[in-house]
């Protein structure tokens, strides 16, 4: 048992409130206090964001019940992310949260898609996955079913409204126990060995703890009081530094889909929610200046509501994530765009790295070395499955994306794409936060072609019968139309949330 009896979280959003109800959660048996002292609003703010799967299994830590968290949030499910334009004007590729195909015996389905480009056959993996086939038909259900069956071959993930979100995840904090600081964070304060002794608040009393978990975003208002180690700038791969964000009218048929647009400094976006939906505009303010970007967003979105939220951000991380008696979690540690939905999946493997290896006391030292080790390597991977969304497939012409290809790859990232490009083979290292089919969706929908496959992956392929994958794909069609449209599937789980007892 770990000798911490008390922590405090410093943060505004949701990360916060997560991070607090975490480690309530992970040790309730014996739990320490955690309070959460609010920083107030941080350069990651922003009108809402979308999600990976992994945020369902949050949740079902922290116990919470998906149809009153979706009720009470007017949050929308997400079952892909579709990309217009990155390989130039017209192209588009989509990517589920879901296999292509079935196993075949041990090799995976895309290499069948594989063999038939190379042959000048060229398949869509969207035609067999029932993940893309509902979310382009604007269809939803949750899967079910044996593993290796086709409807359960596939997850999904959430779009949430930021402010609806950090509400209701604070409410169920404070239901589980986790404390509130009456008065917002104004200084941090330091002893001689760099420790942080307490948080001082803005009406002059003190938090006091023995552990501090900065979730302050960017400022790093903790851990940057106290940090001895530079930052990794990971800007000269990911040159994007702002973000413009607002809400939109709802659409009549809001699909379960993330929609991005290449944009000639950055990118576009839009995300349904419930009752209304979600518009950004990423960029570069050395290709558009802040006041052109926001003007870019309007004439995307003709009907914004009010004045969007302006967000501020220099892609890359700290070298150490955990230093003396604080740990950074969320912006406060990782910085990126929010290309592939990824900052709340990596500050919750944040969390449970630090429910792992918590502190035996308050002098603890060689935890942090390692939790440090392996946060840079899950970073790490997640800017390369980020920049492998610039660099894959045709070049996009402009001056902006030019800037996105002008620097070496990261030597990890280049290996993997030779790897590809030589024999269609994606290899995985430790600490991914993304799955071989992940890659695989990106790699082939963006057009990247390998020059051959695997001999022995080939001799297999040769036993698949034609009619076997006519019968596949005609069976990922016929469970996709039978799904209820989304819109629906919403209506009636809120209508359900409602009916049930409080």
């Amino acid at each position: 048992m770990s000798a911490i009896r008390s922590v405090a979280v410093a943060g505004a959003g949701p990360v916060a409130w997560i991070t607090a109800a975490a480690l309530l959660r992970a040790f309730r048996d014996s739990p320490p206090t955690v309070t959460v002292v609010e920083t107030g609003d941080t350069q990651d703010a922003r009108i809402g964001r979308w999600t990976l799967p992994s945020q369902r299994g949050m949740h079902a830590l922290l116990g919470i019940a998906e149809p009153h968290f979706m009720q009470h949030t007017g949050a929308t499910f997400k079952l892909a992310t579709e990309h217009q334009g990155w390989q130039g004007v017209g192209s588009r590729f989509l990517h589920p949260h879901g296999e292509i195909g079935i196993d075949l015996g041990g090799t995976p389905f895309y290499k069948f898609i594989q063999s038939e480009v190379l042959a000048g056959r060229p398949e869509r993996p969207d035609n067999f996955s029932l993940a893309a086939a509902a979310a382009a038909l604007g269809k939803f259900a949750r899967p079910m079913g044996d593993a290796g069956k086709l409807t359960s071959s596939f997850t999904y993930a959430y779009h949430l409204d930021e402010a609806a979100y950090t509400n209701y995840l604070r409410s169920h904090a404070l239901r589980l126990g986790v404390r509130e600081a009456a008065a917002p964070l104004a200084d941090v304060n330091v002893n001689a060995d760099c420790d942080i002794e307490s948080l001082t608040l803005a009406d002059g009393t003190l938090v006091s703890g023995e552990y501090f978990i900065d979730c302050s975003g960017p400022a790093a208002r903790l851990i940057g009081r106290i940090s001895t180690e530079a930052r990794e700038d990971w800007s000269a791969w990911l040159p994007c530094d702002g973000m413009w964000s607002g809400t939109a009218p709802a659409l009549a048929e809001p699909p379960a889909i993330t929609r991005t647009f290449a944009a000639p400094a950055g990118w576009m976006w839009r995300a349904p929610l419930s009752q209304s939906a979600m518009v950004g505009h990423v960029f570069c303010s050395r290709f558009q200046d802040v006041a052109a970007a926001r003007a870019a967003l309007q004439t995307f979105e003709p009907g914004l509501h009010g004045d969007p939220v302006f967000t501020q951000f220099t892609s890359g991380r700290r070298r150490a994530f955990w230093e003396h008696n604080c740990v950074s979690i969320g912006a406060s540690a990782v910085e990126l765009e929010p290309l592939v939905g990824a900052d709340l999946h990596l500050a919750q493997i944040g969390i449970a790295t630090l429910i792992e290896m918590f502190p035996r006391d308050r002098a603890s030292r060689v935890e942090a070395v390692e939790y440090s080790r392996v946060m840079a390597e899950y970073a790490d991977a997640l800017r390369d499955f980020t920049i492998a969304h610039y660099r894959a497939g045709t070049p996009r012409a402009g001056d902006f994306w030019n800037a996105t290809r002008a620097a070496e790859l990261p030597a990890r990232l280049a290996a993997k794409l030779e790897l590809y490009s030589a024999i269609g083979r994606i290899d995985l290292l430790d600490y991914e936060g993304f799955e071989e089919t992940d890659w695989a969706w990106l790699l082939m929908g963006s057009g990247a072609k390998p020059d051959s496959i695997e001999l022995q992956i080939r001799l297999r392929l040769t036993k698949l019968a034609a009619q076997e994958v006519l019968a596949l794909r005609t069976h990922v069609q016929q469970l996709a139309t039978s799904m209820p449209r989304h819109i629906d599937f919403l209506r009636h789980q809120a209508a359900a949330a409602a009916r049930a007892p409080a």
